[in-house]
Formats: structure tokens, C-alpha cells, sequence
């Protein structure tokens, strides 16, 4: 048979969650009617097999998932929301997610600043030494994470800089999920031990879950909830379970902790006859329950320890005083600032973020110097204009597709970071933006310096310029859309194909392959108007040819014969080829624009797929 545990009704200093129960899709049920308290400065441990519900549990505990009606979550009698619960919470989860290029004591930093961006260097700089030295971090703290080409710290390690990311900002709520998992015991056991510690020092709600631990890690925590399908079997003191299997009749074994002993009931995936209904979970169970009667483990009788801590309201107002930030435009200026300068560090540091994506385009620009050199004025040559400037656009622009790597790296950090309420989506659009066009300039720059005077294209320091900034847009421009795929699909293979074909899709309904005029209606009037790379390219084109006067070439009886098109006798103007193509009475400022806008919703789009 099925029972229902009691609603919790206390009142105290207690972080309260009563009736946690949430259902899949599918209908199953995955935590069922959970209820649980922990006092400030204790560590509870959530334990049982895989598919007990123990990450769903942590989910709705913190309100990364919502919990199905009746559930509420309370601290001092305070009902706590999302927002509330974000404010005053950090959540550490399974999978690490660091930019690899950062020290280990740069990590925490720019975590803690992130908290907190009003806090002088000094303060920061004394948090983080305090945390690093309390999980064990100081040998490695000026050591990178590590990248694909570049060895950095290890896994056990970085499973403790994500715990210190969290921990540095000293939450009044801290959710760990396996934060031992990758550890060996000793690791596991002292960082265990310094979060028990810091639990104390800063009256932290800790709640974590757990594979099964040694004893002396176990023996770290206070209180142990075991789960098994969504059920609790047990809820009470870490020290109690042994006499709890005592007083059911199941002693611990010698040479066996009492969480393995727990775990050989709860895990009945193994079972001789999984089909029974009767397993061992469900009777541990039953007598858990059949024990919430006795007067020895009553809810009445629990020893809750209560400690005298602000109410939730103060809570607040103590963590806002920390923040310095209680205006918005404040808040987002310094999280933007901050990001952006995570974010420079890190592209200067990371070659595949732009060092590579650098190489491409200065080799781009050395193919073209060498094999379109020195056009010339001849008519001939105009085609091999044309296709300069649909290279420089179409495939530059191509090459936006290497920054994926990087951007799912940031993606990944961005993602944990916020839903630890860091920061919001606002400042992590425009720091990358912020970030990005200085480094696409330098590549468009080294570009443009490389081939433009060794091809001969219009002379100028002005029509220079121009070229490189149309150029600039377009790159822009790409770097968007990438930016916009990678979020949607934070893959790296999808994310490059997409990415590609709409590159390619892009270059087909320019113009350029087809005239305009002769592509299909609906293509015209549709992605044609979309599509940036026409619209690059035909202010690179208009730039070039603009003033120009091309020779036209003499045949043998005197007489010329000009490529395109011409209004005088045996040359061609630029403006012809202009007109020919139906591309002479754009205007430039009207063309930027229409690049501007493009870009711009390019960056809104990022901001809501990443959201």
C-alpha cells in the first residue's frame, strides 16, 4: 500500500519544503509528496539509486523546476518564490562548466564579482583565497582549467572549482548536486569537511546530492534523506540510521557503511524478481513510516535546533546591502563591464575562440594578393573585381562558423551562472557584443590591409575605408547568425551545419551566382530584401567601381569590343558595370542602415534564444 506523509508544520529557523511532487510528461510520477526541513548550518544528504528522483528533487527544491500544486517552500514561516529563492541561492550542478583558459583563482573571481561587482579587489581577492584554501585549491589556484590543446587542472579538481564558483558568493541556500562525484574518498571527505565548515561560519542551508559516500564523508553531513522512485524511505539524522536499521530488524554488517547497507534496499533494479511489488524499498518504507508514530521519532519530539537568524525579509535586505545593486541600469552596467572583461581575457587567451579564425583570414587575404595581383584598369578585369568582393564577403563570412567552440564554451557557463541569478541575459548579449567587434575588426583589418593594394582596387584612403567597414558589417553580421544557431542549437555539429547552409543559402539568392533580376519571384521579393551578403556586397561593389574607367580591349582591325555594356567610345565606366548589374542608385547610408538593422535584430534574436 501507498502512504502519504504529514505536512510539515513547524515554526523556527527552518528552511522548510513541504509536499515536493512532480510529474513527467509521460504521467510518472518522479518525486511524490516530499517533505523535508534543515536547519541554518547543516548539510543534508540526498541518497538512492539512479532514477530515485534525487536531481528532480533538487530541481524543485531550488524552482529550476516548478512543483505541482500544494508544494511550498518556506524559511522562518516566509514562503519563498522563485526570484526570492534565486536571490539567496546557489545551485552547483553535475557537469562542470569553466572557461578553460582561466586560472583556477581567475575563475572564482570573476564568479564572485559577478555577485557582487561593486567589491574592491582587496575584498575579493581575501573571499576567494578564504574558499580556495577551504576546499584545497591553493596548490593549483594559478593554473589553467585546461582547453583540447592546453593540460590544465583535473577532473576532481575542477568538480571543486565549480563548488568554489558557488560557495564564494557565501548563499544562504546551497544546493551541491554529485559535487563528489569525479573525487577520490580523501577529496571527497575534505571538501565535504570544508563546506560543513563554511556551513557553520555563514549559517548556509546545505543540501546536497550523493552516490554512496564513505563514512567519513557521509559523517560530513547532519541529516540524510534516502529516496527511492520519487518516495522518501528515510528522513532524519545521519547518526540515527544505524540504529534505525537496528530497531528494523536489518543490522549494518561489519565492514559495511551504512549507506551501502541503505543502498542494497533502495536499489532493486538487481532484484531476483523485480516484478514483485513488495521489494525491499517499499518495506523500508512502510516501517519508515510506521516509525513517524513512535514517540521517539515523532515530529513533535524532533530536536530542531533552532538558531536565532534574521527573518526572510531581512534576509533580503542584508543581501541587497552586500550587492550594492539595487539599481537596475547600476546592475547592468557592472555585469556587462565585468563579462566583458572575462570575455577579452578569455578570446585573447583561447586560439580557437579567435587565434585560429585569425589565421584563416590573414591566409584569405594572402591568396587573394597573389592571385588576383594587380588587376589593373582593363576591362577584362571587372569580373575579377566582382568576384573579389563576393569572396571577401561570402567567404569571411563563412569562416564565422569557427567561432562555435568558443561560444558553446561561453554558452555552457552562461547558462549555469545565470540560473544561479549572476546575472541576466541583457549583459551577456551586449558584453559579447562589446567584445566581439573589436576582434572582428583586427581580422578584417589584417585582411583588407593584405590584399586591397595588391589586387588595385580603387585607389584612396577613402574608398580603404569604406571597404573595410562594409566589409566589417558583413562579418558582424555573420557572427550574429552563427551566434543566434549555436544558441538554438547548442550543439557543435548541428550547430556548424546550420550554420554552413545558411551561409550558402545566403551567397545563392544574393545576386551575384544569378542576377538578381533572374532569380525567381518569390526568392526576389522574399530573402533576397533578407539577405546581408547582398547587401554587403553591393556596397563593396558600388565603393570599387564607382569613378573608375576601365580600357576596353582592340581588336586586330582597329575596332573595340568592351565587356559590358558602354555609354563611350572603347572604355567601360564603373558606373555602366553599376548599371548593368542594377545595383548603381543604392545609397550607402540607406545600405548601412539596412546592415545595422539586420545586425541588431540578429543580437535581439541571440537574446532570446539564449534566454
Amino acid at each position: 500500500m501507498d502512504l502519504d506523509l504529514p505536512v510539515l508544520n513547524a515554526s523556527g529557523s527552518v528552511l522548510f519544503f513541504n509536499r515536493l511532487s512532480y510529474k513527467a510528461a509521460n504521467g510518472n510520477v518522479l518525486v511524490d509528496a516530499v517533505s523535508v526541513h534543515i536547519n541554518a548550518g547543516q548539510m543534508l544528504a540526498v541518497m538512492g539509486p539512479s532514477g530515485a528522483g534525487k536531481s528532480t528533487l533538487l530541481d524543485l527544491m531550488s524552482f529550476r523546476k516548478m512543483p505541482m500544486d500544494g508544494a511550498t517552500v518556506s524559511l522562518n514561516d516566509q514562503l519563498l518564490n522563485p526570484s526570492a529563492m534565486y536571490a539567496i541561492s546557489s545551485f552547483v550542478e553535475q557537469e562542470d562548466a569553466l572557461l578553460g583558459v582561466l586560472t583556477v583563482r581567475e575563475t572564482v573571481a570573476y564568479a564572485l564579482r559577478l555577485h557582487l561587482p561593486m567589491l574592491s579587489r582587496t575584498t575579493v581577492a581575501s573571499r576567494v583565497d578564504r574558499v580556495l584554501a577551504a576546499l584545497g585549491l591553493q596548490s593549483c589556484a594559478d593554473q589553467i582549467i585546461g582547453t583540447p590543446i592546453s593540460r590544465g587542472i583535473s577532473g576532481g579538481q575542477k568538480r571543486r572549482v565549480t563548488a568554489a564558483c558557488a560557495m564564494v558568493t557565501f548563499p544562504r541556500i546551497l544546493f551541491l548536486d554529485e559535487v563528489t562525484s569525479g573525487l577520490d574518498s580523501t577529496s571527497a571527505r575534505e571538501v565535504m569537511s570544508a563546506i560543513r565548515r563554511l556551513a557553520v561560519a555563514e549559517g548556509m542551508f546545505v543540501i546536497a546530492t550523493i552516490h554512496q559516500p564513505s563514512l567519513e564523508t557521509l559523517g560530513q553531513f547532519t541529516d540524510l534523506l534516502l529516496l527511492a522512485q520519487g518516495k522518501i524511505c528515510y528522513s532524519g539524522k545521519v547518526d540515527d540510521l544505524v540504529m534505525f536499521f537496528e530497531r528494523w530488524g536489518r543490522p549494518v554488517p561489519p565492514f559495511k557503511t551504512p549507506a551501502e547497507h541503505a543502498m542494497n534496499f533502495l536499489n532493486e533494479d538487481f532484484q531476483a524478481d523485480p516484478q514483485n511489488g513488495s521489494g525491499n524499498a517499499a518495506s523500508l518504507r512502510v516501517f519508515y513510516l510506521s516509525t513517524l508514530n513512535d514517540s521517539h521519532t515523532s515530529l513533535e519530539n524532533l530536536n530542531l535546533n533552532l538558531k536565532s537568524i534574521p527573518q526572510f525579509d531581512q534576509d533580503l535586505d542584508v543581501f541587497e546591502e552586500k550587492s550594492g545593486e539595487t539599481d537596475w541600469a547600476g546592475k547592468l552596467f557592472w555585469n556587462t563591464m565585468v563579462l566583458s572583461e572575462r570575455s577579452t581575457v578569455n578570446y585573447m587567451r583561447n586560439l580557437l575562440a579567435y587565434g585560429v579564425r585569425l589565421g584563416m583570414y590573414v591566409g584569405m587575404g594572402l591568396m587573394i594578393a597573389t592571385i588576383w595581383i594587380r588587376l589593373g584598369l582593363r576591362d577584362s578585369t571587372i569580373n575579377d573585381r566582382l568576384s573579389i568582393h563576393f569572396y571577401s564577403v561570402a567567404f569571411l563570412a563563412f569562416m564565422s562558423v569557427a567561432g562555435i567552440p568558443s561560444f558553446l564554451e561561453e554558452r555552457a557557463v552562461y547558462y549555469q551562472e545565470t540560473k544561479n541569478g549572476l546575472y541576466s541575459t541583457l549583459p551577456f548579449v551586449l558584453s559579447n557584443t562589446l567584445v566581439n567587434i573589436p576582434f572582428l575588426f583586427l581580422c578584417t583589418l589584417l585582411f583588407t590591409v593584405i590584399c586591397y593594394w595588391a589586387v588595385g582596387l580603387h585607389p584612396g584612403a577613402n574608398a580603404f575605408f569604406r571597404f573595410l567597414f562594409f566589409l566589417l558589417l558583413a562579418i558582424i553580421a555573420a557572427e550574429s547568425q552563427v551566434l543566434v544557431v549555436s544558441a538554438i542549437l547548442p550543439v557543435f555539429v548541428a550547430a556548424l551545419a546550420i550554420g554552413s547552409f545558411m551561409n550558402g543559402f545566403w551567397m545563392s539568392v544574393g545576386g551575384y551566382f544569378i542576377k538578381a533580376r533572374s532569380l525567381p519571384r518569390f526568392w526576389y521579393y522574399s530573402f533576397h530584401y533578407m539577405d546581408y551578403q547582398r547587401y554587403a556586397f553591393e556596397l563593396l561593389t558600388n565603393s570599387d567601381l564607382r569613378g573608375l574607367t576601365f580600357q576596353c580591349e582592340r581588336t586586330s582591325d582597329g575596332s573595340c569590343t568592351c565587356a559590358y555594356p558602354s555609354t563611350s567610345s572603347c572604355t567601360v565606366s564603373g558606373d555602366d558595370v553599376l548599371d548593368y548589374l542594377d545595383i548603381r542608385g543604392i545609397s550607402y547610408a540607406s545600405w548601412v542602415g539596412i546592415m545595422v538593422s539586420i545586425i541588431v535584430l540578429y543580437r535581439i534574436a541571440l537574446m532570446v534564444a539564449a534566454f
